[in-house]
């Protein structure tokens, strides 16, 4: 699955699109309303994903993905995660359940429209996503955002088999 997306030209292209046009900015604007000393920087680097992450989940099913935290999967504490459904949530009735802070245990359900996307730091909060009951096909796409001073991008978790590739993107 992985290659086929690393083969998607037209896939990756509006991805990075999305991360130079829409999140990245975001994250910018956010960080200079929050933090006061990134207030008046000229620059922000920030590390994404590449490629990012397609999720299948075929129905119907008994299976849920587990819950977890990024953390276990070596990412860090200066990432956020982004999800965006795929498919409509009125077909599949599953959706991406995340707690509201780190084992808080009040997990909610991220009902978005298709196209929009939600923002959570999956590295601290447990996350999971419940049983397909549904004979249509739950498609999803994450990826993770790496925030300048917060993050490494050189770190690593010792015995971890795979990492995410990363794009630098500066604005």
């Amino acid at each position: 699955m992985r290659q086929c997306i690393l083969d998607s030209s037209e896939l990756l292209s509006c991805y990075e699109h999305l991360l130079r046009e829409v999140v990245c900015p975001y994250l910018k604007a956010k960080l200079n309303e929050e933090d006061p000393l990134e207030t008046g920087q000229n620059s922000m680097v920030f590390y994404c994903q590449y490629p990012p992450t397609l999720r299948l989940q075929p129905g119907p099913s008994s299976r849920p993905r587990r819950q977890h935290r990024d953390a276990e999967f070596g990412h860090q504490d200066g990432e956020v995660n982004f999800w965006m459904p795929l498919t409509d949530y009125d077909r599949t009735h599953t959706t991406l359940w995340v707690e509201s802070m780190p084992n808080a245990n009040d997990f909610h359900p991220l009902i978005l429209d298709v196209g929009r996307i939600a923002m959570f730091h999956g590295t601290l909060v447990r996350h999971y996503v419940p049983p397909n009951p549904t004979s249509f096909l739950r498609v999803s796409i994450d990826f993770r955002v790496g925030i300048g001073r917060y993050f490494d991008p050189k770190w690593t978790l010792e015995g971890l088999q795979h990492y995410h590739g990363r794009h630098k993107i500066i604005l």
